[in-house]
């Protein structure tokens, strides 16, 4: 491992690049913010919060009486480290050479800039790319599964780490959410959940779903009929499949959750054949109702490498991603890695529902 053979790479050149440059924005920080930890490990305690237990009215002189202590599940495990890393091969510092050594302008510089910084970005970006993954797939299905499918280069298959959302909390639709839409119920199955919840003390702020389940809570005659005191365009009414802002100005109105569409995309690459997948890694089929949007933390351990940085690396980092760059001789070659250690920690777990909109009598 020796120091970076790009002349731009200074630890001062990649802070100031780290500053300046806005990466994709990402989910994960509204629902799970960012919270260092010593240790890699992670505790998440299942209902710690909950709704507050009234004070009995009492005389003078008497003993308080002693309220129950709210059950508290522990969810335990380690903190995974989340790892990638690019190469600039011997023909690709040639081309840097290349295009170093000619007289030109913008798009000589541009060129340069792309060889020096680019893999940075998709470093950076790929580390949030998997905690943005791990993220929705937990509050989509409530658990994290990996596969040599959608995790090729690391663990061969994990266990699933199930949050512990109580089977209370999982519901299922009254019908199912598909194209038939005279039939559909999705503000039925919203106030059902919602009374269900009530009586556990919480109340739903927000309901999150895919694209496809937004289409059919949109198109169902029951959605149109619900909005349609809200759908006026000055005096005239307006008959048009309703909006996202019509929808959860009629929502909140009626002191429902409102709906955010998570519309993401998130590239895996499968063991061996190198095969890359794009896709939502939120689970079509599943509705969370949350109190509020942040549910946790994205827990952030610490990284050997940053403790004990090897001798020649030149490091920068951006919120939890350490990015290094290094080469080696032979054969000759240019190397960035990200990476972090980091793990979604979900305690208010208990206090969000999940409806299954595809299946009328089960939950899955």
């Amino acid at each position: 491992m020796q120091q970076s053979l790009l002349t731009e790479v200074t630890k001062k050149n990649l802070d100031a690049y780290i500053q300046e440059r806005v990466f994709t924005p990402m989910y994960w920080p509204k629902f799970f913010p960012l919270k260092t930890t010593l240790a890699l490990s992670y505790e998440t305690l299942i209902g710690s919060k909950g709704a507050p237990v009234a004070a009995d009215v009492i005389a003078y002189d008497a003993s308080a009486p002693e309220k129950t202590r709210k059950a508290i599940k522990k969810l335990t495990g380690d903190i995974p480290k989340l790892a990638m890393k690019k190469k600039m091969s011997e023909k690709d510092l040639i081309d840097y050479w290349t295009f170093k050594n000619l007289s030109g302008g913008n798009a000589q510089l541009n060129a340069i800039l792309d060889l020096v910084y680019g893999d940075i970005d998709a470093c950076v970006e790929g580390v949030n790319a998997r905690m943005e993954w791990l993220a929705l797939k937990a509050i989509s299905q409530t658990y994290i599964a990996l596969s040599k499918t959608t995790n090729g280069g690391g663990i061969v298959t994990l266990n699933n780490i199930d949050y512990g959302m109580p089977a209370a909390n999982k519901n299922h639709a009254s019908v199912v959410w598909n194209a038939t839409v005279t039939t559909t119920k999705p503000i039925t199955d919203l106030r059902t959940a919602k009374a269900e919840a009530r009586l556990q003390g919480v109340k739903f702020k927000y309901a999150l779903m895919d694209d496809t389940d937004w289409g059919y809570f949109q198109a169902s005659t029951e959605t149109q009929n619900f909005v349609r005191p809200y759908t006026f365009n000055g005096t005239t009414r307006v008959n048009d499949v309703p909006d996202i802002d019509t929808v959860n100005r009629a929502l909140k109105a009626n002191d429902l959750p409102t709906i955010i569409i998570i519309d993401q995309s998130i590239t895996t690459e499968a063991e061996g054949t190198h095969t890359q997948t794009t896709a939502n890694p939120w689970v079509t089929g599943h509705v969370a109702l949350i109190p509020d949007l942040a549910l946790g933390n994205m827990l952030a351990g610490p990284i050997m490498e940053e403790l004990s940085p090897p001798k020649h690396v030149t490091q920068t980092k951006v919120g939890p991603v350490l990015i290094s760059k290094f080469s080696d001789v032979d054969p000759v070659a240019e190397y960035t890695k990200g990476e972090a250690s980091a793990f979604p920690s979900w305690p208010e777990v208990d206090r969000c529902w999940n409806l299954y909109t595809l299946s009328a009598s089960t939950w899955a």
